[in-house]
């Protein structure tokens, strides 16, 4: 049986928390000290968190630009891996305690969720922003993009720290 569209924005929405779940799960049970080892080219654990806050707000301006017919601003900073971009969120949303950072990272899933679920599903799976060479990105697309990036990023904690 096929899924309604109303399904399919479920489970993009079920995929974000999901992942993100995954991430905490492991994360919650690692001591103050694992909490800053770098585990992930030049990322501690620390600094992974204040990633997915950025790319959380970033998501969410990005689903306002598509909604506004606009080309996501934060694509004209691509470089190979994301990885000056990926450095400038680091340094924007890294914070202590980690306990604050915990709740800034809690409060921007949690805003990117309430924006998505109020959205209408066929916005949420249809609209699309183009750019002047022709490329189109789609909500659907970027969701999917951090629900991918954020389970790919659990796996890489559970085998540096289980």
């Amino acid at each position: 049986m096929r899924r309604t569209d109303e399904e399919k924005k479920q489970e993009l929405i079920d995929g974000l928390r999901a992942a993100r779940s995954s991430i905490l799960d492991l994360v919650l049970g690692l001591s103050p000290e694992q909490r800053d080892v770098v585990f992930l080219g030049e990322w501690s654990v620390k600094d992974l968190l204040a990633h997915l806050v950025g790319w959380d707000i970033t998501n969410f301006q990005a689903v306002e630009q598509i909604l506004e017919g606009a080309y996501p601003s934060f694509f004209q900073h691509y470089d190979k891996d994301w990885h000056t971009y990926n450095a400038y969120l680091v340094a924007q949303y890294k914070i202590e305690p980690f306990e604050a950072l915990l709740a800034v990272l809690d409060d921007s899933q949690r805003q990117l969720i309430a924006c998505l679920e109020a959205l209408p599903t066929g916005d949420l799976l249809n609209v699309k922003a183009l750019r002047a060479n022709g490329r189109s990105v789609t909500i659907r697309n970027l969701l999917k993009a951090e629900a991918a990036d954020e389970s790919r990023h659990a796996l890489q904690l559970r085998d540096f720290f289980v």
